[in-house]
């Protein structure tokens, strides 16, 4: 089943960064199709690795790859490739070269990790958007209130001098409509700030 979510390839490009550093370990993050998104060796991006396209098809959920399979698997080198699952969907796959035995349960550690930094993610991207829907309906409310200060200020020209105070009234309401959308605007401009 194909994931609603896909990983993005700086997330990618850091969990192999990350491993190395602390490990010292060559991995590769694998996507759909058994394609490598990242890796230690950049000349391999973009090319198919045969134990992640079987992980990545659902055939099995972790490959230890012995140096007799490398010989024989596509674009694989020995090691141990392990899925990374959210919500029951496959998203990717993580391989770690080097003696199955050894790198599994680094593996095992980065994949915890990479759960953990999509679901932050997820929360963010979850909270930006109720932010957004909060925003779009204080914009309507202060649309509307334009709306109705425009039919008081033709309602308070009708009474003449009756409606005087009436125009004072609808006069503050045209006011906050405009704070409102000036703040909204403000807002905008540091949310685009800080998301570049």
């Amino acid at each position: 089943m194909k994931s609603t979510y896909t990983i993005k390839p700086e997330l990618a490009r850091k969990i192999v960064s990350d491993i190395k550093t602390v490990s010292g370990a060559d991995a590769n993050v694998i996507i759909e199709g058994g394609v490598i998104l990242a890796s230690y060796d950049p000349a391999r991006v973009g090319t198919v690795h045969e134990g992640g396209r079987r992980i990545m098809n659902g055939e099995v959920d972790e490959i230890a790859i012995t140096p007799e399979m490398a010989a024989t698997m596509q674009g694989t080198r020995p090691g141990y490739n392990g899925v990374i699952k959210l919500n029951g969907q496959r998203i990717a796959v993580i391989g770690i070269a080097g003696d199955p035995q050894i790198v599994k349960p680094l593996q095992k550690m980065a994949e915890i990790a990479v759960k953990e930094e999509i679901q932050r993610e997820i929360e963010t991207a979850r909270e930006r958007q109720i932010v957004r829907d909060m925003e779009n309906q204080i914009v309507d409310i202060a649309e509307r209130m334009k709306v109705l200060s425009l039919n008081g200020s033709i309602q308070a020209a009708k009474l003449g001098d009756k409606g005087r105070s009436f125009k004072i009234v609808v006069a503050e309401m045209r006011k906050l409509a405009e704070q409102i959308n000036e703040i909204i605007k403000e807002i905008d401009r540091n949310r685009a700030q800080q998301e570049h």
